[in-house]
């Protein structure tokens, strides 16, 4: 990305002709946006191969819906979607199984008891990391 002061005296300089400024800026807005498109990527999903067929869209776009709300109220916890990265942690069943309970216990150290989510939607936020397609093994959290 261009310094302020660098983009400005190149508008200053172009300035004589209007084309010139004209092609400036959409060279400036291509180089501030296209990087972040480029890092952005879909997450596969591990749906299992006998699922209805008429079924699977639907069902892909709840554990779309589940990324979503994942990413805005998950992510800055736990998952790496803040640093630029399109990441989320690998969580075991059993990790998954606990949240879940302490989300029904209402316990109030969960973060989506303190994030007011409905049920639903962290049913939506579960089905979306059980299917997703892993990197590697289930995170493992360190001691505190």
């Amino acid at each position: 990305m261009f310094p302020k002061k660098t983009l400005i005296s190149l508008l200053i300089i172009t300035s004589g002709s209007a084309m010139k400024y004209k092609y400036l800026l959409y060279i400036c807005l291509c180089a501030a946006i296209l990087p972040q498109c480029a890092s952005r990527h879909k997450i596969a999903y591990n749906i299992p191969p006998d699922y209805p067929e008429n079924k699977r869209k639907e069902f892909v776009a709840l554990l779309d819906k589940g990324q979503q709300i994942y990413k805005a109220n998950c992510s800055e916890c736990h998952g790496i979607f803040t640093s630029g990265k399109d990441g989320v942690p690998n969580f075991s069943k059993v990790q998954i199984d606990n949240y879940s309970a302490r989300f029904i216990n209402r316990d109030p150290r969960n973060h989506a008891v303190l994030r007011k989510m409905s049920p639903d939607q962290l049913n939506q936020v579960l089905a979306f990391l059980r299917y997703k397609k892993t990197d590697g093994p289930p995170a493992v959290r360190k001691p505190q």
